[in-house]
Order: structure tokens, then C-alpha cells, then sequence
């Protein structure tokens, strides 16, 4: 079963890059993969391509919290650590790809793709439960196995069964 997905490109000279994907296609149709934090810095500097966006509104942007109830906070991020390995992945043959033009005093720019575009992807599809004859034997957890194979267990769990019901006698009379 095969499924197909659109996704969204920023398309430069040397290289495609795929947001929804995490990932940068070179012309020799080789991928580099992106980490979710590197992608969307770049995602954010590709929306406001050609634009000075400051560092502040980057990290903003960057790492926003995905889950909203989360309370965690974004203070361990250290933006210029990430810019850092982007760039390592960003150069290619030598040359960087997107280059990402710092501003002092003001922020970060990158040129303007040649296109904004949307791809068509297509991922065959696994099924979701294997087959029964290729399962393996299941792990029972520390509980499952108490209550399956504990003597004292069973023996609590009567104990506990007829005090209950001599409460209930005890309370008719």
C-alpha cells in the first residue's frame, strides 16, 4: 500500500529544502536530514527570506513549545550553537548552499529561493500489525506477572475477598 503526501519546498541552486520533511536534496539527489530545531530555524529564516529577522524573533520562532500545556522551558536552547551545526550541514562541495548572512546589531538573513513549491511524496505504507505468525512472544510486565504466578498474591486476594464479606454479615445484624 502506497500513500502520498504533498509537502512543501524552498528551492535554491544547489539544494531543495523539505520543512515537513527535516530534510536538504542535493542535485545528485543525495539528503542530508535535519534535526527538528535545525529545521525549524531554517523553515523560519526560508519564510522570511530576503527579510532581517532578529535574533530574538528567531529564537522565538524556533523553539516555540509544540505541546502548549508543556511548562518546560525554552531556556537551555542556545541559538548560536544550532546556527553552528546548520551551517556544517548547509555546506556543500565546499560552498555553503543558503547562506546565512548575519547583520550585526540587527540579525540574520538568507536569499531568496529560486521557488517556493509544493512536492508530491510517495511512502509505502507498512501495515500497522504484523502478521500473527511473525509475532513475537509478548513481555508481561512486573504487575502481570504477580497477580498470574504470586502464592501470596492469591492468598491476599482471598483474605481481602472474606473480610469484605464479613463486613457484609457483621453489617446485617
Amino acid at each position: 500500500m502506497t500513500t502520498k503526501a504533498l509537502t512543501r519546498c524552498y528551492r535554491f541552486e544547489s539544494v531543495d529544502f523539505e520543512p515537513d520533511l527535516r530534510l536538504l536534496v542535493w542535485q545528485d539527489n543525495t539528503e542530508t536530514e535535519l534535526t527538528v530545531h535545525e529545521s525549524r530555524l531554517l523553515e523560519t529564516l526560508c519564510y522570511f527570506a530576503g527579510e532581517v529577522i532578529s535574533a530574538q524573533s528567531l529564537f522565538d520562532k524556533t523553539f516555540t513549545q509544540v505541546d502548549p500545556y508543556s511548562h518546560e522551558s525554552n531556556n537551555h536552547y542556545d541559538l548560536n550553537t544550532l546556527l553552528i551545526s546548520l551551517t556544517k550541514k548547509l555546506e556543500y562541495n565546499g560552498e555553503m548552499s543558503i547562506p546565512i548572512e548575519v547583520i550585526p546589531h540587527f540579525g540574520f538573513r538568507v536569499p531568496l529561493p529560486d521557488k517556493t513549491c509544493r512536492l508530491v511524496h510517495t511512502f509505502d505504507k507498512q501495515p500497522r500489525l504484523p502478521a500473527e505468525s511473525n509475532q513475537e512472544p509478548r513481555l508481561e510486565s512486573a504487575t502481570e506477572h504477580i497477580v498470574k504466578y504470586s502464592l501470596l498474591h492469591k492468598i491476599s486476594v482471598l483474605l481481602l475477598a472474606a473480610a469484605g464479606v464479613a463486613i457484609v454479615v457483621v453489617s446485617n445484624f
